[in-house]
């Protein structure tokens, strides 16, 4: 492995892509700071509404990531129809699962969001922001499916443009929406899902013009295509089958600890809520890194570089291990100064301060799953191990834990979350296991 090739090809996809991420999150943290002055209910609901789109959001992400697998091997396989078919094969099906959650969103959101509260006030607020925010999930969909093949195409500084625009527009529209400024409606909760809304078509409509310039210059062709070989649609039927199926679950059991969060009461649903933003940030400055590795090593599987593909794994797992343990020692040390930015009581304040030092010390662990498991290990197309990884942790793991922590314990919300955050350092040890194994490491194209 040439090793300053290998550093300036994560450079070139991982930093944008860091930096998409971390404007993203700052985005997040910007929408909590506003809503939180609306007070707890806003909050929790707001929190409680995240988590029914999150299923929205893993799906589409468990989509994307298959297109980035298959559009990586084939440009190693050096075939441009294969790009093509990898890119509309699974764009047409993401669209087809946004607008069965759009139909959720805006026909049963009262209904939803009862499974996660019985605080009429929460469950009223956090419905109102769900049917708003569910405008924007077609064109965030579009917009993932083409940034994964910006990235592919070493183009990834475009989408963290469209990014950056989005969200400097959401930050002005949220301070107009939510409170009335000037000729705006004062819409709280609902302004705040509707300024995300319209910067999301917003950032749509940015990243087409920006990728039909870079398609011209980088030569990328692309053909509307509605059908595909059988073969080939077997192949995405392999790869995509364990790892949507793994997302959603893994999802579902992340909707579960809403739930227990949830019935443990409001103030403390809103003190997980606080934390989100922070969860956010960190985990973003590590995402390029998680996001380079299964295009860098899939790229080399895909030209049969076996060695190759286990050497720069093994460089990515000990780049993401040494800054986790930084990153982690920052958030339990400045968790009291950003609490401080919230109009909340001071025992929420104390609550919320606990949780993020019991995030500290499992944040190494999230972080080295998301790296190994949702980058390296996927690279390959084996995704069946990652949902038996997933599966083990979430399930048989995480959720009984947090069940007894929560139920028959009846601990606090800080005790609760980091027994059941015990399950990402089972999920570690599978991980690992499989990844020196080399059992993951497949040329898709070929072998298929």
């Amino acid at each position: 492995m040439d090793k300053k090739e290998f550093y300036q090809n994560i450079k070139t996809v991982a930093f944008p892509i860091t930096i998409q991420s971390l404007l993203q999150a700052a985005l997040t943290l910007i929408d909590q700071i506003m809503i939180g002055n609306l007070g707890s209910a806003s909050i929790a609901g707001v929190g409680l509404a995240a988590k029914f789109i999150s299923l929205f959001t893993v799906t589409m992400t468990a989509i994307v990531t298959v297109a980035g697998i298959m559009i990586a091997q084939y440009k190693g396989y050096k075939s441009k129809e294969g790009i093509n078919n990898s890119f509309f094969c699974n764009l047409y099906f993401s669209l087809a699962v946004a607008i069965l959650f759009i139909l959720l969103s805006l026909i049963f959101p009262k209904q939803i969001m009862r499974l996660y509260s019985e605080d009429y006030a929460t469950i009223n607020q956090a419905a109102i922001y769900l049917r708003i925010m569910a405008l924007g999930f077609i064109p965030q969909t579009i917009t993932l499916m083409l940034s994964s093949l910006l990235r592919n195409m070493e183009s990834a500084k475009s989408a963290t443009i469209a990014s950056g625009i989005s969200v400097i527009t959401n930050t002005i529209l949220n301070y107009l929406f939510i409170f009335g400024v000037g000729i705006f409606p004062k819409m709280n909760v609902a302004g705040a899902a509707l300024a995300t809304s319209v910067s999301r078509i917003i950032e749509l409509g940015i990243i087409i013009g920006l990728f039909w310039k870079i398609k011209k210059q980088k030569e990328i062709q692309l053909k509307f295509t509605f059908t595909f070989e059988k073969s080939f649609v077997k192949k995405i039927c392999y790869v995509l089958a364990p790892i949507l199926l793994c997302e959603f679950l893994w999802s579902l059991g992340e909707n579960v600890y809403a739930v227990i969060y949830g019935h443990i009461g409001t103030e403390a649903c809103a003190a997980m809520t606080l934390t989100y933003p922070i969860q956010t940030i960190a985990i973003g400055a590590l995402s390029g890194l998680s996001a380079s590795a299964g295009i860098i090593v899939g790229e080399s599987l895909g030209a049969g570089k076996y060695d190759k593909a286990y050497e720069e794994s093994t460089s990515f797992v000990k780049m993401t291990v040494l800054a986790a343990i930084c990153i982690g020692v920052v958030i339990s040390a400045l968790a009291g100064y950003y609490v401080k930015l919230y109009n909340v009581s001071q025992d929420t304040r104390n609550v919320t301060i606990y949780i993020l030092h019991a995030y500290s010390l499992v944040f190494c662990a999230k972080v080295v799953n998301m790296v190994l498991g949702g980058g390296v290990l996927r690279s390959g197309g084996q995704t069946k191990y990652i949902m038996i990884i997933d599966m083990i942790g979430t399930w048989l793991i995480g959720v009984p834990l947090g069940i007894v922590a929560a139920y028959v314990l009846q601990l606090p919300i800080y005790y609760v979350y980091f027994i059941l955050s015990l399950e990402e350092y089972v999920r570690v040890i599978l991980g690992i296991y499989v990844f020196r194994s080399k059992r993951w490491m497949r040329n898709i194209a070929q072998q298929l």
